[in-house]
């Protein structure tokens, strides 16, 4: 870029903060002066202001009133409510403190993206409680959103200790009170207990494909689609789809099995329309494909993963079977041979029949979700339509179960063959932990309490899209657009031991904690920590960091480069075999 083009670009930018200046100024009472930061030498102390943009010259004198709060400003990037954002891919706003008056209010916009300013003014008005915001795109979407703690109020006092110091201390907190009525259970915690309990016990061998544990894993699952009352949706009347396939490590041919249940529709008008509720019910068997070379051989019980998803299908099917109908079909789909590059899945879409892919309102996705715990329900794929973001939003409102969105499709799981079919589908997800894909993902780690949070949001999401009149605004591409997805052939050989938050919306990886004795274990890298650059390649998402560990070998030594506080730290470790 030549510097006459970046003083044209410079020149848009500051005309966008003028026009949203100006649309600001016509939302709320009051006069308002819009001026250059070059007219003006210091804060006026009789009046709240706006900063806008990361340049701004009065910026230094407004960023002392955030000392106090849990933020750090370097340059373009500011790390907020943990999560760290980069000045050219995201809007921010914050609230605080006249320094000079501290009964006005100084608010900081940056927003290095003229296509989001629109959206911006349109939407901060009814953002009014918070303060402090963060958007990205275009449209723009908001992903975080919090109000600062009480540091200094009237209203609160601390008091000296015994030796005269006075020490800040956190606000406490109510103890927790039972509600005044308790409404029936929808949901049978101890019937998804007891499924998980027989898909992950010791006599199904881990359920790899290909084995009579797998065939006698999809007998229980028609079973139980029969005992719900649903119609076989297979071939020939069963709920059984079948197809010859090679499977295993050996490449031997098998029939496999994709179990169908559908819950017909009630509206004629609607006919062949459908809701695809997903869950596969195969596992690594003895420890293949994906499984530490070290385990190989063990079994690999899958009680999170996905016995936990099966679990939670079947208790949706009978449930809901059990209810009023719904307008619009809904598919209830076990699907086999996900661990092998999602071969079920993808044979369920190519022969769909009655219910093909352009009637499809949209997927949802049941995997590895027995492990709620105290964080958020993840919904993985929520970029795959522009209503994901409300639709589980009220979702939350209604069941009180907090939800994280994530737009990255990271390519995992079932739902992405829907992406490249061009549906709109989502994965429910309860996080990453160091069982993955090991012989210690049982059953006593599967809470069934928990479970029945996760039922909870899919059946309002589910009952939604069935009843919903226009199609999803889907922003996924058809014919594979998307990338072809996870196969066998594509697996990792190398192991860092490094346990991802699927949750975080910044640049890079962060890291939930590490696998005891991995390579990422003895480099000392700890929760928090957020992976940037691996062998001088740029990791700016989870997408990068799958991808070129993937072209690594067993044995290698990487360097790797990660931030702690703010600060960048460079460690080199060996990789281990997986």
């Amino acid at each position: 870029m030549t510097r006459q083009d970046q003083i044209d670009a410079d020149e848009d930018l500051l005309a966008s903060y003028r026009e949203l200046a100006r649309f600001l100024s016509r939302t709320g009472p009051g006069q308002v002066r819009i001026a250059d930061d070059r007219e003006v030498t210091a804060l006026p102390n009789d009046a709240s202001v706006w900063i806008m943009g990361w340049q701004n010259r009065l910026l230094p004198a407004v960023v002392g009133s955030f000392g106090p709060y849990d933020l750090n400003l370097d340059g373009s990037r500011l790390t907020l409510d943990g999560t760290e954002l980069a000045g050219e891919d995201h809007s921010l706003v914050l609230t605080g403190r006249h320094p000079a008056n501290p009964d006005l209010a100084v608010m900081w916009l940056a927003a290095d993206n003229r296509k989001a300013m629109p959206g911006l003014g349109r939407k901060l008005p009814h953002y009014h409680k918070y303060s402090y915001l963060a958007f990205t795109g275009d449209e723009p979407d908001n992903i975080v959103k919090g109000r600062w703690p009480v540091v200094d109020s009237p209203l609160t006092v601390f008091l000296p200790g015994s030796d005269g110091q006075v020490r800040k201390v956190p606000r406490g907190t109510l103890a927790s009170r039972h509600a005044l009525a308790r409404l029936p259970a929808v949901f049978d915690a101890a019937r998804m207990a007891a499924s998980v309990d027989h898909l992950s016990a010791e006599e199904m061998r881990g359920r790899g494909n290909g084995t009579a544990e797998l065939d006698r894993a999809a007998e229980f699952i028609a079973g139980r689609f029969e005992e719900a009352g649903l119609e076989p949706g297979g071939d020939d009347g069963r709920f059984f789809q079948t197809w010859n396939g090679e499977v295993g490590e050996r490449k031997r041919e098998a029939v496999l099995r994709n179990v169908i249940g559908i819950l017909p529709g009630s509206r004629s008008d609607w006919q062949g329309q459908s809701v695809v509720v997903g869950a596969h019910y195969d596992h690594l068997g003895l420890g293949w494909p994906g499984a530490l070379a070290i385990n190989r051989g063990k079994i690999h019980a899958g009680a999170d993963d996905n016995a936990s998803g099966v679990a939670v299908m079947l208790e949706l099917a009978r449930v809901m079977a059990g209810g009023k109908r719904p307008e619009r079909a809904i598919i209830f789909a076990a699907f086999t041979a996900e661990e092998e590059g999602r071969k079920g899945s993808k044979h369920y879409i190519s022969a769909a029949g009655e219910y093909p892919m352009d009637l499809v309102m949209g997927m949802v996705n049941l995997d590895t979700v027995g492990r709620l715990g105290e964080g958020k329900l993840l919904v993985l794929g929520g970029g795959s339509a522009d209503e994901w973001v409300h639709i589980f939003r009220g979702a939350g409102y209604v069941t009180g179960v907090d939800i994280q969105m994530t737009g990255e499709d990271l390519d995992a799981s079932d739902q992405t063959s829907f992406h490249e079919s061009g549906v709109p589908a989502v994965q429910l997800f309860t996080g990453a932990h160091a069982d993955y894909h090991k012989p210690t993902d049982t059953a006593d780690k599967v809470p069934p309490p928990r479970m029945v949070k996760v039922a909870s949001v899919a059946k309002e999401v589910i009952e939604y899209l069935a009843g919903r009149e226009e199609a999803l605004t889907t922003a996924v591409a058809s014919s594979g657009a998307r990338g072809e997805g996870r196969s066998a052939g594509e697996t990792r050989k190398v192991f860092l031991g490094t346990i991802p938050d699927f949750a975080f919306q910044g640049e890079g990886v962060r890291l939930e904690g590490t696998v005891p004795g991995s390579p990422a274990e003895s480099a000392n890298l700890a929760a928090g920590d957020v992976l940037v650059e691996l062998n001088d390649e740029p990791v700016r998402s989870l997408k990068d960091y799958s991808k070129i560990l993937k072209s690594l070998s067993p044995g290698e030594r990487v360097s790797l480069s990660y931030l702690r506080g703010g600060q960048r730290m460079t460690v080199d470790l060996d990789l281990a075999e997986r």
